[in-house]
């Protein structure tokens, strides 16, 4: 995919976009109401007609219809929105036109306005999220990197959130042989957090994207973060749990995965690890085991049901404005199911492990000893620690002993086990 060749949104005027920034910014009116409004218009574009009676017809408060109206106060900012729009390469989402992804405008909750950068042919391809731990283990980082590889390789948009561990893992091996990921962010488009992911973030903007519902210049808060968990699913066929604790924002993703109506895939982890307690439970109230990239692509793609990309088997009849095929070449056509599997089963082998650090926003009970971080609770073979921890092996064996003294690790058949 070329990222000088990105797909334009429909054309909304400025009267349009103005229209929906002032009702967005209405008091006591969210997402919920502002959708409802829009599936009641014949088009999101007849907004600015609207009368009076129109608009508490639809629900509004008269109150409310009159701010909309008459308050100045209501179109603060929105040279701030144009400005973002004049640049290339970024621009905004309007629900229900142009490039804004159908999948996502069905939800009740769908965010209005969609800032991005980068190429938006990554909303055209087919999507599935990865979605974990900040605190994973460097198996599960592997995997979810070899993963995210070959399923990006296969034509696929891997979806994540853009924080340390799996997601950083999911972006970066989705890019790591140019192919497309989309990057949903609690913050503004323009506000890299964490500051880590900057040269990331570079890589992403040429094939996919920096997705938000929030604003330039939005910094980081706790709250933002549950919020865009549903656009991440919402963008998804499918959302891939690798490593989560049974209380954890990757948990929100996947139920918000269920109740959208889309596949819950969970990767087995080692018995002995805390943060495979979130798949397993997952697992056990019926999400899909996977292994590998080959059977993720069982799961949204059959043999004998090939779909083009960015079309999930349940949206095949969605309608992408301009991503139309009209738009596309025949390099942007995906390969049949099951060349998408046998190169997902060559490119990929099924090494599934866990986490061990928790996440920063929670204090740990216990300090860990640095070695512990490149030793997972799955066998780890004695020269992948030293390469992981960038020592010698006759470095490594008397604190290796030490540890196993003081009951962190128990060596096993093929190297050292994490215990706790």
């Amino acid at each position: 995919m070329d990222g000088q060749d990105t797909l334009p949104p429909a054309v909304c005027s400025d009267t349009v976009l103005l229209s929906w920034w002032r009702l967005r910014r209405v008091k006591g009116l969210g997402n919920i109401t502002l959708n409802e409004i829009r599936h009641a218009l014949a088009s999101p574009h007849d907004l600015p007609d609207c009368t009076r009676n129109d608009l508490i017809g639809l629900g509004l408060p008269p109150d409310a219809v009159d701010a909309w109206f008459h308050d100045p106060s209501l179109s603060t900012g929105f040279d701030q929105f144009t400005q973002w729009c004049s640049v290339p390469g970024q621009g905004v989402l309007l629900a229900g036109t142009g490039a804004y992804p159908e999948s996502l405008s069905a939800l009740r909750d769908a965010p209005i306005f969609l800032w991005y950068r980068g190429n938006l042919n990554a909303l055209h391809q087919q999507g599935i999220a990865i979605v974990g731990s900040r605190g994973a283990t460097p198996g599960a980082i592997e995997w979810t990197q070899n993963t995210a590889a070959a399923l990006a390789g296969s034509g696929i948009t891997v979806v994540s959130g853009l924080a340390l561990g799996i997601d950083g893992a999911a972006h970066l091996g989705a890019v790591q042989d140019g192919g497309a990921t989309i990057a949903v962010m609690g913050t503004g488009p323009d506000i890299i957090y964490p500051a880590k992911h900057r040269a990331l973030t570079d890589k992403i903007i040429h094939n996919g994207l920096l997705l938000s519902e929030f604003p330039p210049g939005t910094r980081a808060q706790a709250r933002h973060f549950p919020s865009r968990n549903r656009i991440i699913s919402g963008l998804s066929c499918a959302t891939v749990v690798v490593e989560a604790g049974i209380k954890s924002g990757t948990m929100i993703t996947a139920r918000l995965a269920a109740d959208q109506g889309r596949d819950v895939l969970a990767v087995p982890g080692a018995l002995a690890n805390p943060l495979s307690a979130g798949p397993h439970q997952l697992i056990r109230e019926g999400a899909m085991l996977v292994e590998n990239a080959a059977q993720i692509l069982d799961t949204i793609m059959p043999l004998g049901q090939p779909s083009l990309p960015g079309m999930c088997p349940s949206y095949q009849g969605a309608d992408y404005g301009n991503l139309s095929s009209d738009n596309l070449s025949s390099d942007n056509l995906g390969p049949s199911a099951a060349a998408l599997k046998t190169q997902a089963t060559n490119a990929q082998n099924s090494n599934t492990q866990s986490p061990n650090i928790q996440s920063p926003v929670s204090s740990a009970p216990e300090e860990l000893p640095d070695l512990l971080n490149h030793i997972d609770f799955n066998p780890t073979p004695i020269d992948v620690i030293a390469l992981r921890s960038t020592r010698t092996i006759p470095e490594l064996m008397g604190e290796l002993l030490q540890l196993e003294l003081d009951g962190w690790l128990q060596q096993a058949p093929g190297g050292y086990c994490r215990q706790r």
